[in-house]
């Protein structure tokens, strides 16, 4: 058996069977396999086409409205949608960003004017705006994250049957990593898939991985957990503010925000209803590293700090590991050259499903098509 492995892979049974896995979870994919990866393409560099899409003046910090005047006209324009979350203007995106859902649980994101708060009421969703929802949601909301997510496990399970696949054997495995341009179209096509495959494995199995996490959070943490316990992504748990008529001024806990954690406000999460928990989130290395974030929890009654999560001060293997989710996942944080690379990763996966495609033409729909005519 370990010869046959190691010198002979192709006369396994198991392989015959793992490429019928392959081949037909590959074409059941191949559309979802195409978008995503166009789409994350895109998304690397998110915040560079929000900021030209929006074509705003300069960001000057010293006029910029107060947060209870920007809550106040979003209230007034959209008086059935409830405001769930607003991100202050920074200098990458020059206005105010407000997330509202509907009667219907319905998301929406509205732009406001930094200076005054109103509304961007003629700006309408940004393109960019879409290729997130269709990244993420697929466009159809939770149902389309929920399958978006299980068909990302489906990439980890091509992922993991082409690395199989591809293993030519001892005396051939080099030549697996490399393409040749000295033969025909099919045989360049064949190498192509089988050496891209190779080289992306790891970026290609870490999305499959993140997609399980996406699903299932809190089990993917567990099990993280049991292997190397969590120490700071370990999220603490706040119980939910006694009753109370007192709501506290969000103007005085965003002020107690900045003496607990000093930093970049990058975003607040608002209570379902009037003085439930709200969460503050705080950049503490530059604005939009969304790895390294104080995360405050506040008792909406009283502006009494509940929590404070110090997201991304990693101090074990586990939390290294749960920590490298999302900076793996989309590519954004290390400047210019690394989002380069991760576009140039996303486009790997449409590439992977033509080659691939072309592949199951070559050797079984030609054939069939020859016959039927």
């Amino acid at each position: 058996m370990l010869e046959t492995v190691l010198h002979h892979p192709r006369k396994l049974r198991l392989r015959r069977a793992l490429f019928q896995i392959h081949l037909w979870l590959g074409v059941l994919l191949s559309l979802y396999v195409m978008v995503i990866g166009l789409s994350g393409s895109v998304l690397v560099f998110q915040d560079e086409i929000r900021h030209v899409s929006l074509r705003r003046e300069p960001f000057d910090e010293t006029h910029v409205a107060p947060i209870s005047t920007v809550i106040a006209q979003a209230h007034s324009s959209f008086p059935a949608s409830r405001l769930t979350f607003i991100a202050p203007p920074q200098k990458q995106d020059p206005v105010w960003t407000l997330y509202l859902t509907d009667a219907h649980g319905k998301d929406k994101t509205v732009y406001a004017d930094a200076a005054s708060g109103a509304p961007l009421m003629q700006q309408g969703k940004l393109f960019i705006d879409y290729v997130l929802d269709l990244h993420v949601y697929l466009l159809m909301g939770r149902t389309g994250f929920i399958v978006n997510c299980v068909a990302g496990i489906g990439l980890l399970i091509l992922a993991i049957t082409g690395a199989i696949l591809w293993w030519p054997g001892i005396k051939l495995w080099r030549r697996g990593f490399f393409i040749s341009l000295h033969h025909r179209w099919k045989r360049i096509n064949y190498d192509a898939h089988s050496a891209i495959g190779i080289w992306t494995l790891f970026i290609i199995s870490w999305w499959g991985i993140t997609a399980i996490y996406f699903l299932f959070p809190a089990k993917v943490s567990a099990v993280v957990n049991a292997v190397s316990p969590l120490v700071s992504m370990k999220e603490p748990q706040t119980p939910e503010p006694p009753p109370s008529s007192k709501v506290a001024r969000l103007e005085d806990i965003l002020a107690a925000q900045q003496t607990i954690s000093p930093g970049y406000l990058s975003g607040i999460g608002l209570p379902q209803k009037p003085g439930g928990k709200v969460t503050v989130y705080v950049d503490r290395l530059s604005p939009g590293d969304f790895s390294h974030r104080d995360i405050d929890t506040f008792d909406g009654h009283t502006g009494k700090l509940l929590a404070v999560w110090h997201y991304g001060n990693n101090k074990s293997l586990g939390d290294w590991i749960l920590w490298l989710v999302y900076p793996l996942h989309f590519g954004t944080l290390w400047g210019l050259p690394i989002k380069l690379l991760w576009a140039l990763l996303g486009l790997s996966l449409p590439v992977l499903t033509v080659t691939g495609l072309l592949m199951y033409w070559n050797r079984y729909l030609h054939k069939r098509w020859r016959t039927l005519h």
